[in-house]
């Protein structure tokens, strides 16, 4: 993701800054996954492994990037509590 774009995403419901997730959140992310304990904020099953993704630091919330595109919805995003 290029570093202009990472410069202006924020979080659309905290309105808050994110950055890249990094090894250790993308590992989390997939480990829950893998285990079957992983669910959008919607309440939907997540099974597809994360990649890439977004993160807002303080309040936790992870958002995917799918084939480079960043998933800005709060719904299905992760809460990482």
């Amino acid at each position: 993701m290029s570093p202009e774009l990472l410069e202006i995403l924020v979080c659309p419901r905290s309105k808050k800054k994110l950055t890249l997730a990094d090894t250790a959140t993308l590992a989390r992310v997939n480990a829950l996954i893998q285990a079957g304990k992983c669910r959008e904020i919607s309440g939907a099953e997540i099974s597809e492994t994360a990649r890439e993704g977004l993160l807002q630091k303080e309040t936790g919330v992870f958002y995917f990037i799918r084939e480079g595109i960043p998933v800005l919805i709060y719904e299905n995003a992760l809460e990482l509590k």
